[in-house]
């Protein structure tokens, strides 16, 4: 409880202090997503503290969240280091996403959707299409995840987003590396990395409008899969990015 006007300027001072730190951990995530800070990568507390013109206090929390999801570890005798993206670990995430991301639909298709529901829907779907791919890898990444995690509230289950947020470093780094490297045409015809994660988001939602279960399930494991599927091709143009 606030008493005069003596205790407000140390409530905006945290206010400011949090901010900050949200500010600096995306910022360093977002490095970390996009390979501009590449996996092996030593990180130093001073010097990221003196580039960003920040404490270390406001570093060392980010960079603890960072340890937390698997992005940074801490090596004894060596320092901090940028994991190395580690194919079982995809796998084991891809499995996870399946499993669970299935049993939302499963549910939705049960329950049925609200107008309110479908409408935010569509306008995620809208949303999607104003990104053009070319460049902005990250905010194609935060569209896709942004439409199933909109399916997960619908049913009560957005926690299992918080489980997610500590296992997927490595499936988020594939996946940038799947839309930066693969997002071109093929053939006039054909459709880039992008378009065809739209047109998944499209068939996905329909189908769920739909109630179909079944084909969205399909959906949902087609789009985790061709993660997998390209993950070695991935690997072998990017082999300092990958564990061995």
């Amino acid at each position: 409880m606030l008493r005069g006007d003596e205790s407000v300027p140390e409530v905006k001072d945290k206010v400011v202090k949090a901010d900050s730190r949200n500010e600096i951990y995306n910022f360093l995530r977002n490095q970390i997503l996009s390979l501009a800070i590449e996996p092996g990568e030593m990180l130093s507390e001073n010097s990221l503290s003196s580039q960003m013109s920040v404490s270390r206090a406001l570093v060392r929390d980010a960079l603890a969240r960072l340890i937390e999801e698997g992005y940074i570890v801490v090596y004894p005798q060596r320092g901090t280091v940028v994991t190395m993206i580690d194919p079982e670990r995809i796998k084991q995430s891809v499995h996870t996403h399946i499993v669970l991301e299935q049993a939302v639909i499963e549910e939705i298709c049960r329950q049925g959707l609200t107008p309110e529901q479908r409408e935010a829907l569509e306008q995620t779907l809208a949303k999607q299409k104003e990104i053009t791919g070319d460049n902005e890898v990250l905010e194609l990444l935060a569209a896709d995840e942004h439409l199933r995690y909109l399916l997960s509230t619908f049913c009560g289950k957005e926690h299992i987003w918080d489980y997610f947020r500590t296992m997927d470093c490595d499936l988020m780094r594939v996946n940038y590396l799947q839309y930066s490297t693969f997002n071109f045409k093929v053939y006039m015809s054909s459709l880039t990395r992008w378009e065809h994660t739209q047109v998944e988001g499209r068939l996905l939602v329909d189908n769920i409008m739909r109630g179909d279960a079944e084909a969205a399930s399909l959906i949902c494991s087609n789009h985790f899969n061709t993660i997998l599927w390209n993950m070695d091709t991935l690997q072998g143009i990017y082999p300092q990015f990958f564990s061995r």
